[in-house]
């Protein structure tokens, strides 16, 4: 990706704008707490200023009330001679007496403080400008201006100010870095997904998301895209293992019936018994294809199921008693063994058929004279034979519809016993296990 093109990305990044919230955010909140520092600790060294000003100017307003005026004078002297943070000035007829050279015609009356302007020369040797407060008072030789000098605490002020407005942009630049860093970072990893997805929208349904060892949220949802990335593979693998299947299966049948009809056309037409014949390979067809509309409807909550106590144990008797049959043909024992009764909450159709399933295959792929059972305990249901089983590659895939581990078909059957069973269990809050001993191979349904 070029670097233009990743600038875009970040200016269009909903993960940028909320950085520049949160930093005007933590701007506004660390402006806030500077400036209330700053009014807390130099507002409580300005009330004592002002406190120092309020002492002096009583001191010598009583001071007028009781003096002469070469008394009062000599104390407006003193005082300024004595304290150099004292600024002090009396206009009287003879012109201004004190370390002022001016008054201050802004300057409040006593006891309300004022704030105004001074040339530090004329105080100090400073040429600043420095900002002072003050009040007045008006004694009977004239108006007397007294202000403290906090030369020093202004220069802390202007310094305290500059540090301020500096924390703020700095706070500001990191804010601003921080956020292109995260950003782009986060847009790598984003990338990186989309990349994936775009494969995979071009057909390489093989492509997953990297994961790395970080173990972070996005490390959880590349595991999560590749989980579902696999189920797509899988889903994508068992249409196709279903078409083929459906090809082999529906193939025989359709073209038989093809050749009958073709048949009956030459003849021009047909007996009962070929009738019959034709009928029953539309219902091999049939029963195909209602089966796979069955299997779709369970898997997707299709239709109104009753789901109510169900004793595993009779329905497990009624299963026996119509397989016996099944059994006899091939002189096999057909027995059942109930450790512990089982009841669950569930359809007892359905349970009937899955049980009659795994019953049925297990008779099925039994040699003859071998022995079937069934035995239930306190929370499973296993149905043993003496056959060779499943293999372990292939127990996986015996849940895919229509697929059947005799490829070549010749077994009498359409692959979806299976299924069925899977997706009955599911419904029911049970899982399907294979065990495999040197002599049994069993089939357990295991209710949580």
């Amino acid at each position: 990706m070029s670097r233009l093109n990743l600038l875009g990305r970040i200016k269009a990044s909903s993960l940028l704008r909320y950085t520049l919230l949160h930093t005007a955010i933590v701007l506004v909140l660390c402006g806030s707490a500077l400036w209330l520092v700053k009014d807390f600790s130099l507002g409580f060294y300005e009330k004592r200023q002002d406190q120092f000003v309020q002492e002096q100017l009583n001191s010598l307003s009583s001071l007028a009330k009781s003096s002469t005026e070469q008394e009062f004078r000599l104390a407006v002297e003193q005082l300024a001679e004595d304290n150099r943070q004292v600024l002090v000035v009396l206009k009287s007829s003879d012109g201004y007496l004190g370390n002022l050279n001016y008054l201050p015609e802004t300057v409040p009356l006593s006891p309300s403080m004022g704030s105004f302007w001074i040339l530090g020369d004329s105080v100090l040797e400073d040429g600043r400008f420095q900002r002072v407060r003050g009040s007045r008072i008006n004694s009977r030789w004239g108006a007397l201006v007294l202000a403290y000098n906090s030369s020093d605490f202004n220069l802390f002020v202007s310094r305290f100010t500059l540090a301020l407005y500096a924390a703020m942009v700095l706070v500001l630049l990191v804010g601003l870095i921080t956020g292109f860093l995260f950003s782009r970072k986060v847009l790598a990893r984003l990338n990186t997904i989309n990349q994936v997805t775009a494969q995979v929208g071009d057909g390489e349904l093989a492509a997953r998301v990297p994961v790395t060892q970080q173990g972070d949220e996005f490390d959880e949802l590349a595991g999560h895209i590749n989980h579902m990335l696999d189920q797509i593979e899988a889903s994508v693998e068992a249409i196709a293992s279903v078409t083929s299947s459906i090809a082999h299966d529906l193939r025989t049948p359709l073209s038989r019936l093809s050749i009958k009809l073709d048949g009956y056309l030459r003849k021009g037409s047909a007996d009962a018994e070929d009738i019959l014949g034709a009928q029953a390979e539309l219902a091999t067809i049939l029963h195909t294809f209602n089966a796979m509309l069955e299997l779709t409807k369970l898997e997707y909550g299709q239709g109104d199921l009753e789901f109510v106590q169900c004793d595993l144990s009779k329905i497990t008797s009624e299963v026996i008693e119509l397989a016996e049959p099944l059994a006899e043909v091939r002189e096999q024992t057909l027995s059942l063994k109930v450790e512990q009764a089982l009841v669950v909450q569930g359809n007892h159709q359905l349970l009937f058929r899955i049980l009659f399933n795994l019953v049925e295959n297990a008779i099925k792929y039994s040699p003859e004279g071998s022995e079937v059972k069934v035995i239930i305990d306190q929370s499973s249901v296993s149905v043993i034979d003496q056959g060779k089983g499943i293999p372990e590659a292939e127990q996986d895939k015996v849940f895919q519809r229509l697929y059947r581990l005799d490829q070549s078909r010749t077994t009498p059957g359409h692959g979806l016993g299976m299924s069925l069973v899977k997706v009955v269990a599911d419904l029911h809050g049970a899982g399907v296990s294979f065990v495999r001993n040197r002599q049994t191979f069993t089939v357990k349904l295991t209710f949580h």
